[in-house]
């Protein structure tokens, strides 16, 4: 990174010494070390939501294939903060922005999983009518109407909440250039960085370890668009951070263990949600916002007290969540390549759907079964899908210098040598590692049965 002493750092010195003072806090982090803490640091650290994110594992059902996976959100957004601080740093010697907006990128990137939801990602792919749950989303409704942070936010990093929002919302404001916002939520942006080096740590795997320190080295900012991109001596650097991702989504997020688990933890959350009448997914949906807003450990609680109030019976599939906490697991009985099966991929994204083959299958095998076997109850058969989107190669562009035409920005396409991972190429490695999974309940009396069936009626599936 730049010396900030350097005279060319000393105009950005003096304007953002707010990320070159020395800090009253030290926090020691796994990855970092010791990652320094303003004050207004230091009390978001202290309020209410982001005491809550100590009790969110940051990959949720991970930690029951690797027992390290117990580190949490709270770790996570300290370690967001840390390396936005350093690119901040960084890219005051490159471009002027206000000292207001560069408070309140760091203060975004220390919100930025506020609103996130128990057990990692898994609550995301509830999909209803199309409509899915945004964790996003909560955490920017928390910091508009939480008077706790609120206060924070004005009192201590003097900012004004709704810029903070407009930054993890991506809400136009003309205060706010381009490349901030992309610092939070881009395609090489401080969380992903941070994710991918933090869960490979706690998991024990070497897969997601990348040069976080020379990738920010390696930040430019685009004149022409404002937009943050990526030097042509860093493209070996994004080039290791989508082998990270394609590697740790392939033996990590999406072990099939971890998948199983949340199949299993997302039919229970969707049978209360229907049992509640819950017809929308919002979080702007009080009932609704109470099970985002819970933790991993007091979600089945909570579930079971909304059904209290509502004088509604808890559906069976609530038992799931504490056979997913005492890992006692469905297992496959098939596998079908997302790509083998395109149109089923497609119509399993929504949970109505996807709910109601599973009922259709469980029918089935009962018959197929023959009389003298135990029925098949709806949730003993459930279908589980990755979600899509997960890999890019979308860096918005390459700074190269030219020595007939000067600096310039090209797309990654078009680099001086291009890389081996275009857009194409990415794209299939996730759909290379992408398979819907037909699961059954082996507690069921007749599991071996059962299993065999659905292996044997292809059909059905």
């Amino acid at each position: 990174m730049s010396d900030p002493a350097a005279p060319h750092a000393l105009p950005g010195l003096a304007r953002h010494s707010y990320l070159f003072a020395p800090a009253p806090y030290t926090v020691r982090d796994a990855l970092y070390g010791g990652v320094p803490l303003s004050e207004a640091a230091y009390r978001t650290l202290d309020t209410r939501l982001f005491q809550r994110l100590k009790h969110l594992k940051q990959v949720g059902p991970v930690y029951l294939v690797y027992p390290g996976a117990t580190h949490t959100r709270f770790s996570h957004c300290i370690g967001v903060y840390h390396l936005v601080r350093l690119a901040l740093q960084h890219l005051t010697t490159l471009a002027d922005f206000e000292p207001e907006a560069g408070r309140a990128t760091l203060a975004a990137a220390l919100l930025h999983d506020l609103g996130h939801f128990p057990y990692s990602h898994v609550m995301d792919d509830i999909a209803i009518n199309g409509r899915s749950l945004s964790h996003l989303e909560l955490s920017v409704s928390l910091i508009e109407t939480d008077a706790e942070v609120r206060s924070v936010l004005q009192d201590y990093w003097e900012v004004d909440p709704l810029l903070v929002a407009d930054i993890l919302a991506r809400r136009p404001n003309p205060r706010v250039p381009a490349f901030l916002y992309t610092l939070i939520d881009g395609p090489m942006d401080m969380d992903k960085l941070d994710y991918l080096n933090r869960d490979a740590h706690h998991t024990g795997v070497p897969y997601g370890r990348v040069e976080v320190q020379r990738l920010i080295e390696f930040l430019a900012v685009d004149p022409a668009s404002g937009d943050l991109v990526i030097t042509e001596a860093g493209v070996g650097t994004v080039e290791s951070v989508i082998f990270a991702k394609y590697l740790m989504f392939r033996y990590v997020y999406w072990h099939h263990a971890a998948r199983i688990a949340g199949a299993m933890f997302n039919r229970a959350v969707l049978d209360c949600f229907l049992a509640l009448g819950v017809q929308t997914l919002t979080v702007a949906d009080p009932l609704v916002r109470r099970v985002c807003l819970s933790t991993d450990a007091t979600i089945d609680a909570i579930l079971r007290a909304l059904l209290v109030e509502a004088d509604t019976a808890p559906p069976p599939s609530l038992e799931l969540l504490a056979r997913v906490e005492e890992r006692r697991l469905y297992k496959r009985a098939a596998s079908v390549p997302c790509a083998d099966a395109p149109q089923r991929a497609e119509q399993y994204r929504d949970a109505l759907a996807r709910r109601a083959r599973e009922g259709e299958i469980a029918q089935a095998m009962s018959v197929a079964l023959g009389p003298g076997a135990a029925p098949v109850q709806h949730h003993q058969v459930l279908i589980d899908l990755p979600p899509t989107d997960k890999f890019a190669a979308d860096v918005r562009g390459i700074a190269i210098e030219d020595e007939h035409a000067g600096a310039r920005v090209v797309p990654w396409e078009q680099a001086p040598r291009p890389s081996y991972l275009s857009a194409a190429t990415v794209a299939a490695m996730e759909q290379h590692i992408r398979f819907i999974l037909y699961l059954y309940d082996p507690g069921h009396p007749q599991a071996g049965s059962l299993r065999d069936a659905l292996r044997g009626h292809p059909q059905v599936l």
